[in-house]
């Protein structure tokens, strides 16, 4: 289990500053921060089973955003971009998944395309909404996974929040009161959110 990255504002500045490459820390920490959000935001974009695949190709791709400065913070938001990158990956491989079922040709021109880096408004606000989502998702999943919180308490949260179970039946399956249901719910959103805290750009 790795320790919690830096911030993103941190991060980017960091990766945007290493053109060479020479700070794999750094680069590690980013990947590990941002690699299940993608993945997650991947999945709610349409991608299935390559979700994976998408979140590596996405994170090589920033790394040649970052070397080539072609992102820098004052041009708009990082979530953002970083949304509009992936969603036009996961675009592209449906795009060529459909060529290749048709028996047309496919060209991987495409794939050296310059990134855009404006979003028209309309588009920024859903694929915001979106992004904010996969980070919820993932940082619910890096607390219900990754961290030393007790294995009882997960379970109660999984059944009181995720399954949304009456907090009288949790109460009785795990042997506790409800105030312990509610207090379990209360710390564990708490980390969540501290979690989700470190995406803010």
């Amino acid at each position: 289990m790795s320790a919690l990255p830096d911030t993103p504002v941190t991060l980017i500045a960091r990766m945007a500053a290493q053109v060479t490459g020479e700070d794999e820390a750094g680069w590690v920490r980013f990947f590990d921060l941002y690699q299940p959000v993608i993945r997650h935001f991947a999945r709610a974009a349409g991608a299935k089973t390559d979700e994976e695949d998408v979140a590596q190709d996405v994170l090589l791709k920033l790394v040649e955003v970052f070397r080539n400065g072609v992102y820098t913070p004052d041009k708009g938001r990082f979530r953002s971009y970083l949304a509009a990158i992936t969603r036009r990956e996961v675009i592209n491989r449906w795009q060529k998944a459909q060529a290749r079922a048709e028996g047309r040709h496919v060209s991987l021109d495409d794939e050296d395309a310059p990134l855009e880096l404006a979003v028209p408004p309309e588009a920024a606000a859903i694929l915001d909404a979106k992004w904010r989502l996969a980070q919820h998702t993932a940082a619910m999943e890096h607390v219900l996974t990754r961290t030393a919180l007790a294995q009882k308490s997960k379970d109660i949260y999984r059944a009181y929040v995720l399954e949304e179970k009456p907090i009288g039946e949790v109460a009785k399956a795990f042997g506790v009161s409800r105030n312990v249901v509610s207090q379990t719910k209360t710390r564990v959103d708490a980390m969540i959110a501290d979690f989700e805290a470190m995406f803010r750009d």
